[in-house]
């Protein structure tokens, strides 16, 4: 059986499947991309799941740069609202990175 090891390009595909391949984390992109600009509560109620579980991947996403807060939550004051969208550029970067790691492109 043959062993396993890093494929020379990993730290490439890493950054994608850190972002991409975690079910909570798609199901977000793809609601707010029928739904840009909601609120943690808004996305939290119309995929039914807890709001910290949405807070916590949201983070992820923001920090991975496929999803924008607006404003950013460096700079909102307490309380504000702060909505959501993606960053369809970044998705798709994201999304022909796998692809070229998996040998799609």
């Amino acid at each position: 059986m043959p062993r396993y090891t890093r494929p020379v390009n990993s730290e490439y595909a890493e950054d994608p499947i850190k972002a991409l391949g975690n079910m909570l984390q798609a199901a977000i992109i793809g609601h707010l991309r029928k739904s840009p600009g909601q609120t943690r509560m808004e996305i939290a109620d119309a995929l039914q799941i807890p709001k910290m579980t949405v807070a916590n991947g949201l983070e992820n996403l923001v920090a991975s740069g496929l999803v924008i807060a607006d404003p950013p939550r460096d700079v909102a004051v307490r309380g504000q609202r702060i909505r959501y969208s993606v960053d369809d550029a970044q998705v798709t970067e994201m999304v022909m990175r796998l692809n070229q790691v998996l040998g799609e492109f």
